[in-house]
């Protein structure tokens, strides 16, 4: 599975162009899987249309990056070849683009979002195949009893786990190393299709499901709205000609300085209303996102909920718990009408910064519903080298109406797609106009 999702966090948004990025149609070897290296002697790239062959950009280095024989070549304009020598039972992988070297691009200039590829090899020498077996059918046995106990999405998209895990044993018991039993496994809990839930071998996380979602964000209409500079190196505030600020942060990710952000704040605390863009932002930790937050709402409010999974069946939940927000006291507070762009990438611990934004005085969503995407995964040991992780919470609305697949509706909503996205930004256009009519200004 091509791993979209990291790719788009590890882009920055301000590197978008208005014209969309080329994407990957397929990799050989494919990505997450183990193949053997006498037989696999190159690597391919396909791209979905044609591309600048006088450059390209394979990131990385060390033991894990492919020993390449000679130079890689473009075969056509789609298509990207190199020959390589691997060695057996290891673990590879490679960048195509990374944040310093973006040559691979279209004939029109766009250079592909950054993505990580990976892929393994088998040993030379094999577990007998009844041993391997063994230890395959013990995995699946304690990743299924985690999943009854504890997966707190058990029942929204999978009906029947019992008919799944017979269709599935099979390959997971015919595996030949853990490695390969880790990626089968991963193919079992696919039609959950929940990116929280994920498996990890040798500190390698392999995703079961990844979601190919536009941000639907585009920094040169931000840049034709506004006057822009960085907050740091995942931030970026302005304001524009007629007083309204702006601000978004494209992560919460653990380590984010928020120093930066707070200082940008500061200088926007004169603006007669901002813009708060949440459309790039794929969560990381929520509390983070309450120091960023606490700038807008006043006293303490009851923004979402949560219960957890503890035991097995429908009733097997804890007491639903509040999850509150302490806002800054005056004068350390920004009290002016808000728009927050919203649309489909915005997940997670981002989704509860778009609901604590909503607690404040004067706060409009624009955009499009949110992902509906949270889980607070824990680990279980499956005893063969990979850890589960799992969902073990339904994250709810203030309402108590859970999110998970269904995400947080705008106020305002706004059609967007893509396409529109090559003429003019639909809804930054209509937060403007909604603050703007706010203000009495047309």
């Amino acid at each position: 599975m091509l791993r979209t999702l990291v790719a788009l966090l590890l882009a920055s948004p301000f590197a978008l162009a208005v014209q969309s990025p080329p994407r990957v149609l397929s990799l050989e070897p494919a990505d997450d899987s183990e193949i053997d290296a006498r037989t696999q002697t190159r690597l391919v790239v396909e791209f979905d249309r044609p591309m600048n062959t006088a450059s390209y950009s394979l990131c990385g280095g060390g033991p894990s990056f492919p020993k390449l024989v000679g130079q890689p070549r473009w075969e056509n304009p789609t298509r990207l070849v190199a020959d390589v020598q691997l060695a057996p039972d290891a673990e590879y992988s490679l960048g195509l683009n990374c944040a310093s070297a973006r040559n691979l691009r279209s004939v029109e200039g766009v250079s592909l979002a950054p993505l990580q590829w990976g892929f393994a090899t088998r040993p030379a020498e094999l577990r007998p195949e009844s041993e391997q077996r063994a230890r395959n059918g013990e995995a699946l046995a304690k990743l299924a009893e985690a999943l009854d106990g504890h997966y707190s999405y058990r029942d929204l998209r999978v009906k029947d786990w019992s008919a799944l895990r017979r269709e599935s044993e099979p390959a997971i018991l015919a595996a030949r190393t853990d490695r390969a039993c880790a990626l089968e496994l991963a193919r079992f809990l696919a039609p959950a299709a929940d990116p929280h839930l994920s498996l990890v071998r040798n500190q390698r996380v392999l995703l079961t499901f990844q979601r190919n979602v536009d941000p639907l964000f585009r920094r040169g209409f931000v840049d034709a709205a506004f006057r822009i500079e960085q907050a740091g190196p995942r931030a970026i505030a302005g304001r524009s000609a007629d007083g309204i600020g702006y601000l978004l942060v494209d992560t919460w990710v653990n380590g984010l300085d928020l120093a930066p952000i707070h200082a940008a704040l500061e200088q926007l605390r004169d603006v007669k209303s901002l813009v708060i863009d949440a459309r790039t932002n794929s969560g990381g930790n929520e509390e983070l996102a309450r120091e960023v937050a606490a700038w807008f709402v006043e006293g303490e409010v009851a923004y979402a909920r949560h219960r957890v999974r503890v035991g097995p069946g429908a009733d097997g939940f804890a007491p639903t718990v509040e999850r509150r927000l302490r806002g800054n006291d005056a004068p350390r507070r920004i009290d002016v009408p808000l728009a927050v762009l919203t649309g489909p990438f915005a997940a997670s611990s981002n989704e509860s910064f778009v609901l604590m934004l909503r607690r404040a005085r004067d706060c409009t969503l624009v955009g499009r519903p949110t992902a509906g995407s949270s889980g607070n995964p824990q680990p279980f040991e499956l005893g063969n080298g990979v850890v589960a992780r799992i969902p073990s919470w339904q994250f709810l609305d203030a309402e108590g109406q859970l999110l998970e697949g269904r995400g947080v509706a705008p106020d305002v909503l706004v059609p967007c797609t893509p396409e529109d996205l090559k003429s003019s930004d639909p809804i930054l256009s209509k937060a403007l106009e909604v603050l703007r009519t706010k203000l009495g200004v047309r």
